[in-house]
């Protein structure tokens, strides 16, 4: 049980470490509750449709191939295309913006989550290889705990007076650029190695 347990921690944190700056990315757009919440939902969506796979794919059932959930790296590269020419042309910014500059939803967040993820099932479906029923469990509950320990990590950066300033003062390149290069990794990942 405790060897489970230690895995389960090792293999969230080694898979999931790239998601602590595109959290503090997404955090950093929203501007009231439903955007955090958003953001919350979406990320546990995400991991938990990238377990239920990795489970079902170790069961030896593999519903989709690796290269499918590699071209949602599709979406995360068109958002940052997107904004890029968007903040390119010059788009003046009202005062008072009430609409956030990347359309953050419990979908969106889980979708990136999800294409930012494939590597995590090339991992996942190995070490779930032979758990039993009260293997899964554990992993599951230490899973849902490790989502809500990064989403606060996430928040949290993404809060810090200096770091917010930064990716505020600079959200027009640096999101664009994070998105561009997160969607280029997915591809790359999935389909060049």
């Amino acid at each position: 049980m405790a060897e489970t347990f230690i895995t389960a921690v090792i293999s969230f944190a080694s898979t999931n470490i790239d998601d602590i700056f595109v959290l503090m990315i997404l955090y950093a757009q929203v501007r009231n509750f439903k955007g955090i919440a958003a953001v919350v939902a979406g990320q546990y969506l995400g991991i938990g449709t990238l377990a239920a796979l990795s489970i079902l794919g170790a069961l030896g059932t593999q519903l989709f191939p690796l290269q499918w959930i590699g071209l949602l790296g599709l979406l995360p590269l068109f958002l940052g295309i997107r904004l890029w020419i968007t903040s390119q042309r010059g788009q003046e910014k009202e005062e008072n913006e009430s609409a956030e500059k990347i359309q953050i939803s419990i979908i969106a967040v889980s979708f990136l989550t999800i294409a930012n993820g494939a590597d995590n099932i090339g991992v996942y479906i190995p070490v779930f290889s032979g758990y039993r029923l009260p293997d899964f469990v554990i992993v599951l509950a230490v899973f849902a705990a490790m989502i809500g320990l990064w989403c606060c990590l996430g928040f949290a950066l993404a809060n810090h007076p200096y770091i917010r300033k930064k990716i505020i003062q600079y959200q027009d390149i640096i999101v664009p650029l994070v998105l561009m290069a997160l969607g280029i990794s997915i591809l790359a990942k999935n389909y060049l190695f």
